[in-house]
């Protein structure tokens, strides 16, 4: 069973029992760490008092799992225990315990949480990775979606007795957009600062900062959607960032390398790429964007490739920033 970490607390609120074994996993922080905090939360409401953290690693002691399983407190007949995995990799030893540890019938009255980032193309391959995903009940704690955005701040200022308008929510969600984190300061502050009922656009302006973290799959999602806007507000903050060039290049290129080889399966009647992971954002880019604009973006970005290098392109910036921003802002506002 797999749940969306923003689904989770209602989820526990309807359940009177909880599974002997919970995962985790995902690319965002927050949300991994508020998921450990409502599955603990339950499992204490349910009598699960006792309660042990493992910190592990590829080179801890993997022996400590199944001791800490066995061992139940004196007075408690029920416990919770976490296995934290900051690192993703349990090591070759580790693999093993946790493969064996799932293998065997759940201990009568633990509940095991594990926590660690999602592994790689590779790592999710694993054996032990998919012992833990078939055998704990899932929480997926990947970012949220810019579009959901503005409805996961809604649902934050209403735990405090507060709302704002859908433009002002879009407002807030360009300013917090890519670092949850920094949402969740920022909607408690907005609590302290202003009473309940309903926050205005400047109360979101005079309080909330920019504290956007802009990422490169961000940028392939909004061009494949057309948001223009959004585009040339993620190029300007992936500069801003510092944001390694090659690196942004090469991924843009790789992305529209895909949605050549999606539209071209769709006009053929197809609807599976081998090679490619096909996401709800590239199959809309490849819906939308015709094969020669792809093409003609690609010869772009071959050009700026040797802007990049230090090499002189005819009729065309030396900046490669700009001429990104401009292919791109052309993709976003084809049809």
């Amino acid at each position: 069973m797999s749940i969306a970490a923003p689904q989770l607390e209602a989820w526990l609120g309807r359940s009177d029992s909880l599974a002997p074994f919970w995962l985790a996993t995902g690319s965002e922080p927050l949300l991994m760490l508020e998921s450990g905090d409502l599955i603990r939360h339950r499992a204490k409401e349910l009598g699960y008092s006792d309660r042990q953290v493992l910190e592990m690693s590829g080179t801890a002691d993997w022996s400590q799992l199944m001791d800490a399983a066995a061992s139940i407190g004196m007075f408690d007949d029920r416990k919770f225990l976490e296995v934290r995995l900051p690192g993703g990799k349990p090591g070759v030893k580790g693999a093993k315990a946790i493969q064996d540890f799932l293998a065997i019938p759940p201990v009568e009255g633990v509940i095991t949480l594990f926590t660690l980032p999602r592994p790689d193309w590779q790592g999710v391959k694993a054996s032990w990775w998919k012992a833990l995903s078939e055998k704990c009940t899932v929480v997926d704690c990947d970012p949220i979606p810019r579009p959901q955005l503005p409805a996961w701040i809604a649902a934050r200022m209403a735990k405090h007795g507060q709302k704002a308008s859908r433009d002002v929510l879009e407002s807030f969600a360009d300013l917090v957009e890519g670092n949850l984190l920094a949402a969740r300061q920022e909607i408690d502050k907005l609590s302290l600062l202003f009473p309940q009922g309903e926050l205005t656009r400047e109360n979101i302006e005079a309080s909330v900062g920019n504290c956007s973290r802009y990422t490169i799959e961000g940028l392939v999602d909004a061009i494949c959607l057309g948001a223009s806007d959004r585009v040339s507000r993620i190029i300007d903050g992936l500069e801003a960032q510092g944001e390694v060039f090659p690196l942004v290049l090469m991924v843009l290129t790789s992305q529209l390398r895909n949605l050549v080889k999606l539209r071209t399966a769709q006009e053929a009647g197809q609807s599976f790429v081998k090679g490619v992971f096909a996401t709800p954002a590239l199959k809309a880019g490849a819906r939308r964007l015709k094969l020669q604009k792809l093409t003609a973006a690609l010869s772009v970005l071959a050009d700026i490739d040797r802007i990049s290098k230090g090499l002189d392109v005819p009729e065309r910036d030396s900046d490669p920033w700009i001429e990104l921003k401009s292919v791109s802002l052309f993709l976003a506002r084809s049809r």
